[in-house]
């Protein structure tokens, strides 16, 4: 791994380390980090009141040249949603919760940007 992978892979351990703490600051129980199947990956599940939140986590760059919600292509969320159903079926406690995919983005400044209900 070079330096840049190595270095891209603890700004997203920081990022989702941010995100878990501003999650628990606004009430969310964290369940799961990096919940991870053959098929897929939820960095974030949590639940607050009835619903279970699978959150996806970026640290994102005010330079890059696309915006953050061109990240969930039709494959990322296939792998989402199957992540999301395996999840659910070995907990299923949580099958009467509502289900939202979400997006924590965390910006240069360390600021928490929470797009919910994503799909």
């Amino acid at each position: 791994m070079g330096p840049d992978s190595k270095r891209n892979v603890l700004k997203g351990k920081e990022g989702e380390n941010i995100a878990a703490k501003l999650l628990q600051e606004q009430g969310h129980r964290i369940l799961e980090r990096n919940f991870r199947i053959q098929r897929g990956e939820i960095d974030i599940i949590s639940v607050k009141e009835n619903v279970l939140y699978f959150t996806e986590v970026k640290y994102w760059s005010k330079t890059s040249p696309i915006h953050p919600l061109e990240i969930f292509t039709q494959v990322k969320i296939r792998r989402m949603k199957t992540a999301a159903q395996h999840y659910l079926s070995r907990n299923v406690s949580f099958r009467s919760h509502f289900v939202s995919f979400s997006l924590a983005l965390i910006t240069e400044k360390r600021e928490l940007k929470y797009y919910l209900h994503l799909f």
